[in-house]
């Protein structure tokens, strides 16, 4: 970053404002923005493939490049923009706006020079943060805003990222583009704003149509600061029940209680560790993700050491424990399926298993007789449960010895150096409505229990500043600890994935080994045309359409709709075929038997993210097939409706720029109307 800004300060020194016309790769439909709305102390040029603002006098102001876009289509449009920032001042931004002047109305996600991305509306003066989250920009160059907007509705994300919704705002619906704050230097470049991969007609704004006196969006004092460190999007008052996958393991209300209630103690309690770490300023006893990975597994088994005498609750303190460490065995495993062989447990080849390890010896050494099933599942060794018993003593001595001025003394903490009525501050607890059913379980029934876990642990530490714990949709898989909100975020997001992974592995939901397996009817003749359709294939299996990538493994319910590929039906792709229009059609399923002239590529439904390694690849595979001609269409299916190795290949190959489609329905429905395959 430091290169690209010496490059674009130099630029500056060396070049005067080129012709609008000069723009037209960078800006795109921007173009003449770049040269009619520059205001006074900005400058405005071109630079090795970038459009570069300047602003090194007037701080504290904004500039803004807006087009007349309009409404948004009925087949949506999708707005997206590459930026950089160079930067002395850490509030100083750049981001896609969308304003209704005429609204006296604005929506701006933004990237801050201090890498935090944020997103708020504003009408008639009334401000609403939408969401803040920090560490999300990369500031090198790479980062790119997207807005995708439907009637009504606009997504922004960055780097592919969900950063928040907007639904129903007057900001929406007229003017787009970027707004730089601040002084720096601010560079843009692959703007475009496209629907059903096709350019979008604008029309250029002039300097009156302008919005005047835009808010303010720096972090300079005058603004209103997010509550709750940057509260994500709300679902909207009558939207409907939340949605969603919701285990009940088999209805065992034993068995529910410990995995929900595993999952939040075992996330918390390692966030709480860095939260002890940074409040109180804590030497760690090791790296620190280690060390509060050992904290969280003391916390764990505690309860199971010291039964209470009611049957119910001890059960579930053990089953609640075993799940708490069972999380990171089975997606330790799954993980390692993507490998070419399985490796034994112990073996390091996963974080999750090393995490597991450590956890389970842990565990297993404060209480073996409680965990010794696990042990003996997982063939932990003799020699190494031996060694757990005096890890177990070790590591509880030295927490306990370093928090010990922080503790008050009582039954269970004999070491507290803090009397029994020491003043401290409190941890407070937010539970958020959630669209999501897994979210709104927690919400709803396991708020009260919770909330009074996190009391206790007030009463039990000293903490200088009160500690705000936030359970909230986050549309991502995390939780974390912000030092300097003083906050912890859970997000239900991670608890519901991590409850279908566990689900799905313990009920017999989880993929067996059916690479050389055959969909039913994979010889029937073909019937002349696409018959009606066996199954529904646009059933709706309450699962949201997914910005990010189904994880291995790739069985289960799939959304009704794509994120940002086209869903089609077997008549569609009957049709496609028909027509004789060009297009690829991949088989991710890894089958014999494909549809005719079908490529088979397993690989491209893989997880990890649409900005990996793997992502550059399928790029070129698709390219190369596509003769260099990238109009052409593509065409992703599985084995069925609940293949989400299909929908992750659709979603790379979106992302990509492709024009994609999704066959839901795939093999599955594709044989069952009698239509033909082949090897």
């Amino acid at each position: 970053m430091r290169l690209l800004g010496a490059v674009l300060i130099a630029s500056f020194i060396a070049s005067n404002l080129p012709a609008h016309a000069e723009f037209e790769r960078e800006l795109g439909p921007l173009a003449s923005a770049g040269s009619s709305q520059i205001i006074q102390g900005w400058t405005g040029t071109k630079q090795d493939g970038w459009f570069v603002l300047n602003n090194q006098q007037a701080g504290g102001t904004e500039q803004t490049l807006v087009v007349q876009a309009g409404p948004a289509p009925a087949e949506g449009r999708a707005t997206s923009v590459r930026i950089a920032i160079n930067s002395s001042k850490p509030g100083a931004s750049l981001g896609l706006i969308a304003t209704n002047p005429a609204n006296s109305a604005i929506c701006l996600m933004e990237v801050i020079a201090d890498k935090s991305a944020k997103l708020f509306c504003m009408e008639n003066g009334k401000r609403q943060d939408i969401a803040t989250i920090p560490n999300a920009a990369k500031l090198d160059g790479t980062d790119v805003i997207e807005m995708v907007d439907v009637p009504g509705v606009t997504r922004f994300l960055l780097n592919g990222r969900m950063i928040g919704d907007v639904q129903g705002s007057a900001a929406l619906g007229a003017q787009i583009g970027i707004m730089a704050y601040d002084t720096g230097v601010f560079a843009i470049t692959d703007f475009n704003i496209t629907s059903d991969g096709q350019n979008v007609p604008t029309q250029p704004v002039t300097p009156s149509q302008q919005t005047g006196g835009a808010p303010q969006t720096a972090d300079t004092g005058a603004q209103t600061a997010p509550q709750n460190g940057g509260n994500a999007p709300q679902p909207v008052a009558g939207s409907g029940a939340p949605s969603g996958p919701l285990p009940e393991f088999g209805g065992d209300s034993g068995r529910i209680a410990a995995v929900y209630y595993g999952l939040v103690r075992s996330i918390f309690a390692h966030e709480f560790g860095h939260a002890l770490i940074g409040e109180l300023q804590l030497p760690s006893t090791g790296p620190e993700e280690d060390a509060v990975d050992i904290y969280s597994a003391l916390q764990i088994v505690e309860p199971t050491m010291y039964p209470s005498g009611d049957k119910e609750i001890d059960d579930m303190a053990i089953g609640s424990a075993s799940y708490a460490a069972l999380q990171w065995y089975y997606s330790g495993k799954i993980n390692e399926m993507k490998g070419s062989s399985p490796s034994p447990w112990q073996d390091e080849h996963t974080a999750d298993l090393k995490r597991f390890r450590n956890m389970l010896c842990i565990m297993y050494g404060g209480n073996p007789k409680v965990f010794s099933s696990i042990a003996d599942g997982v063939k932990l060794d003799e020699r190494t449960r031996f060694r757990c018993s005096d890890e177990f003593n070790k590591q509880n001595r030295a927490w306990r010895k370093i928090l010990a001025p922080h503790t008050r003394s009582g039954e269970w903490h004999p070491e507290g150096e803090q009397p029994a009525n020491a003043a401290g501050a409190m941890i407070k607890t937010v539970f958020q409505p959630s669209s999501r059913r897994v979210g709104d379980f927690y919400a709803s029934k396991l708020s009260s229990a919770l909330t009074g876990y996190f009391d206790n642990l007030s009463q039990t530490y000293v903490l200088p500043r009160p500690l705000t714990v936030t359970f909230r949709d986050c549309d991502q898989l995390n939780a974390w600890y912000d030092p300097k909100e003083g906050s912890i975020t859970m997000c239900y997001d991670l608890f519901e994935h991590l409850a279908v992974m566990i689900s799905d592995v313990e009920m017999g939901s989880a993929p067996a080994d059916s690479a050389g397996q055959q969909p039913t009817n994979a010889s029937a003749p073909a019937s002349g045309g696409a018959a009606g359709a066996v199954v529904d294939e646009l059933r709706d299996d309450g699962v949201a359409a997914s910005m990010v990538l189904f994880q291995s493994p790739y069985t289960g319910p799939t959304p009704n709709k794509h994120a940002r590929a086209t869903i089609i039906t077997t008549v569609e792709v009957a049709k496609i075929i028909a027509n004789g229009r060009k297009t690829l059609f991949v088989d991710t399923s890894g089958l014999q038997e494909t549809m005719q002239n079908a490529f088979s590529l397993p690989d491209a439904g893989r997880d990890g993210s649409v900005t990996d390694s793997l992502q550059e690849a399928l790029d070129e595979w698709l390219n190369e097939k596509a003769g260099g001609d990238r109009s052409v269409g593509v065409v992703f299916f599985g084995k069925g409706m609940n293949d989400r190795s299909s929908y992750n290949a659709a979603l790379r190959s979106a992302t990509l720029g492709w024009t994609t489609f999704w066959y839901r329905g795939g093999l599955e429905a594709w044989t069952g109307n009698g239509l033909p395959v082949s090897k």
